[in-house]
């Protein structure tokens, strides 16, 4: 055994008491105490004696705005969010399920220059519609006019540029540097097609404003925000829990996502209610 072979050997047996000692810290009760309590909260949520749609919309109160002029309906119903957020969390969800499929959660690159160069022309699209509406709602001159359409096709390109940005630091954050996780999140430009179809589709049952789709269009426009706040908090769960680097197991890391959970659901909740107590809406 050569001197390399002899400092691996004992950075494998020291980061493997690491993770052991984290893995103890964040064993029971936790591992059982927060799922169950974040699954508590979601069953309360549910058992609340309201009709669903109201409940995700006073919900979703601290996300966005919810004007009817910038949002579509379901039927007549409004949806949960307007047009704009729809589509990045939308987009986002859609975007993290085809990258949980592909098997790229804990890669530590996020992809070439292309692919980087592409992912930011995504997110710089809402940038800029979402500058062009704000000067158009101000009254300041403005190059054309955002609708409802160019907010939900735009906040749809920025939520497939933000899943593969959330996965890559997750990756970063939570992964040990070995050679399964060097890989790039996004490989090759092409991949970005399934995410691009799966979102055209989304935009069209959107724009359909079908009411039998609600259900649908609001579940996955509500997950995406919880996904993002979760993965948000989870990535400064990580940073301060001694787990960063050491994670090699999934269940390593249920209790630390479950905290996060939890930490989002209380900030929405959180934010909702300041923002109806403020207005006086309900």
């Amino acid at each position: 055994m050569n001197e390399k072979q002899i400092i691996a050997r004992a950075q494998r047996e020291v980061a493997a008491r690491q993770a052991a000692a984290v893995e103890r810290r964040w064993g029971a009760p936790w591992r059982w105490l927060f799922p169950a309590l974040a699954l508590a909260v979601l069953v309360a949520f549910v058992a609340v004696p309201e009709p669903f749609p109201r409940k995700v919309l006073l919900a979703m109160g601290g996300v966005c705005a919810l004007r009817p002029s910038h949002s579509y309906f379901a039927g007549s119903v409004q949806l949960p969010m307007e047009s704009r957020m729809t589509g990045i969390y939308g987009g986002f969800i859609l975007t993290l399920i085809t990258l949980l499929a592909l098997r790229r959660i804990g890669m530590r690159r996020l992809g070439s220059r292309l692919v980087i160069g592409i992912l930011a022309f995504f997110f710089v699209s809402m940038a800029f519609d979402g500058v062009n509406s704000t000067l158009a709602d101000i009254g300041l001159s403005h190059p054309y006019e955002s609708t409802n359409v160019t907010r939900l096709l735009t906040g749809l390109l920025s939520g497939i540029a933000i899943a593969p940005f959330l996965v890559w630091l997750i990756g970063v954050m939570a992964a040990p540097p070995t050679e399964a996780t060097a890989h790039a999140v996004v490989r090759a430009p092409w991949e970005l097609v399934l995410p691009l179809a799966v979102s055209a589709g989304f935009a069209a049952l959107v724009m359909s404003e079908q009411a039998v789709l609600y259900y649908p269009i609001a579940l996955i426009s509500v997950g995406g925000v919880v996904g993002v706040l979760t993965i948000v908090t989870l990535l400064v769960v990580l940073a301060v829990s001694g787990l960063d680097g050491r994670v090699t197991r999934l269940r390593q890391i249920m209790a630390p996502f479950s905290l996060a959970l939890l930490i989002t659901f209380a900030v929405l909740a959180g934010t909702a209610a300041a923002r109806w107590t403020i207005t006086g809406g309900s």
